[in-house]
């Protein structure tokens, strides 16, 4: 059965990550494994997973455990009560740390979780718990940006470098698609550091098409400083209701020098992202 990992901490993009999460696994027909973390510091932590404190501290840091289960038990009846299968995983520690074990635990198929993004300095030394996410995950990640209807998305862009390592992420692009019954739209964004001319790109994305065997497709380019702004903009011109990509997940050195640019239009996108792992 395919697992669905949402992660949750109540806020509202959690909410719009589990409404969004529940309509898809309408198509999945997996199970939605909802994880929360409290990061209470791991002295006030026993070996059998207590919390060892004293007085008012003790008192306040089991109310707030308790809340914290019964509200991730109020969030788990909406899965319920769409007639879907659901469990629940409270966690101590580091958010990233426990959901990635959790993932690794379940062997999930999706992630799903909801992201306002990331910026300035706590962008480049440490980023969204979402970039970190795609950074590192081996299972495909879907980024929710905001409230978003799956019923309401009719196409997704799915932006390319054309390279042959792409077919890859072609083919899981194409299964997403099937899935949901969307028009694919692919573009290459042409920048000053990138520059072909029209001609060549167009035959590039012709043939790109038909080794990957595309069907129900748009083939386009669009112009742009950078990779992730042409991205966007080409999603937002088209109407796309998603965007689709492929990551290298750097790490380290390499991605603090070089960045990544799928975890940039996560972070300026608004529309759902769907991130895929580059094998190497």
């Amino acid at each position: 059965m395919k697992k669905i990992v949402v992660p949750i901490d109540f806020s509202e993009q959690a909410s719009h990550a589990l409404n969004f999460a529940i309509a898809f696994n309408e198509k999945v027909k997996g199970e939605i494994i909802l994880v929360n973390v409290l990061e209470v510091p791991v002295g006030h932590l026993s070996f059998t997973g207590e919390v060892n404190t004293s007085g008012m501290e003790a008192f306040y840091t089991g109310e707030y455990i308790k809340a914290s289960e019964s509200k991730l038990e109020e969030w788990s009846k909406r899965v319920i009560d769409a007639g879907q299968q659901v469990s629940v995983h409270m966690k101590f520690g580091n958010a990233f740390t426990s959901i990635s074990k959790m993932i690794a635990e379940e062997n999930a198929s999706w992630i799903i979780m909801g992201s306002k993004g990331a910026s300035g300095l706590r962008e480049v030394f440490i980023g969204s718990n979402a970039e970190r996410m795609i950074r590192h995950a081996e299972c495909p990640v879907i980024i929710i940006k905001g409230e978003t209807h799956l019923k309401d998305i009719k196409s997704m862009a799915f932006a390319s470098d054309l390279s042959a390592e792409q077919d890859l992420i072609a083919h899981k692009a194409k299964d997403i698609q099937e899935m949901l019954g969307l028009n694919m739209h692919v573009v290459k964004v042409k920048t000053p550091y990138n520059w072909l001319e029209e001609s060549q790109v167009q035959k590039r994305l012709e043939q790109f098409a038909e080794r990957n065997s595309l069907k129900d497709y748009t083939i386009s380019t669009i112009e742009a400083d950078f990779v992730d702004q042409g991205a966007v903009k080409f999603a937002d011109d088209v109407n796309a209701g998603m965007i689709v990509m492929g990551t290298h997940g750097k790490k380290g050195i390499a991605h603090l020098i070089g960045g990544s640019i799928t975890e940039d239009v996560v972070n300026e996108s608004k529309k759902p992202i769907v991130v895929y792992k580059i094998l190497e």
